[in-house]
């Protein structure tokens, strides 16, 4: 399994707070089948998260690749953010000021969960145009979506892929988000699962259950 969507950086957001909790992460995701996991650091958030590409940054995901790969831990690692989606995007992207995944054409971006249905399509739109992929994540927690799940219709046929939380389908997020999942599976609408990860025991990289009920 590959889980293109969580915390595993230490100290930079809320996720892992230091290098042995990134590490214990990363042994919990390996253990339950994940052979790729990609560190999304929350960034551009301005006063909160205020991550951007950087030498600094770069830094800090090697020394935790070679700490996975030190403890043995039969996981590859590749760097990329959760970009929260604000109007200036588009030009931070050309500037070289965020990370897409790996360093491709897909990127990994949130949305805030007020965000008006109007201004995620325009700046999805906006993405597309200039030839990325955006991957929306959890879009089965954002407000607007619960309200009209057949917003997920549209985001899916501009070319947007719809990234659901593992958790949502648990309700580890409310009813809300669980009946939003259920209909992104029911619908086909998801392009894939991740674990969105902020620690080794709470919100965890384990795919194993979502694995086994996906299956089922």
């Amino acid at each position: 399994m590959i889980d293109l969507h969580t915390h595993i950086l230490p100290g930079v957001d809320d996720g892992a707070p230091d290098l042995e909790t990134s590490v214990l992460m990363a042994a919990v995701a390996a253990e339950s089948g994940v052979t790729h996991l990609v560190a999304t650091p929350h960034s551009n958030q301005r006063g909160a998260f205020e991550n951007y590409a950087s030498p600094a940054l770069q830094v800090r995901f090697d020394c935790l690749r070679a700490a996975v790969r030190e403890a043995g831990i039969p996981l590859e690692l590749s760097l990329g953010m959760e970009i929260f989606g604000t109007g200036d995007v588009p030009k931070l992207l050309r500037e070289g000021r965020l990370l897409t995944i790996n360093g491709g054409r897909y990127l990994l971006i949130e949305f805030g969960f007020h965000e008006d249905p109007l201004r995620i399509e325009r700046l999805l739109d906006e993405l597309l145009s200039a030839g990325y992929w955006p991957v929306v994540a959890h879009p089965e927690r954002y407000f607007c979506v619960q309200d009209s799940p057949e917003l997920l219709y549209e985001f899916r046929e501009m070319g947007a892929v719809l990234q659901m939380n593992k958790g949502s389908v648990f309700g580890r997020f409310g009813k809300e988000a669980e009946r939003t999942a259920q209909y992104l599976l029911e619908n086909r609408l998801a392009g894939c699962a991740a674990s969105d990860a902020h620690r080794a025991n709470y919100r965890t990289p384990d795919m194993r259950t979502i694995r086994e009920f996906l299956s089922e």
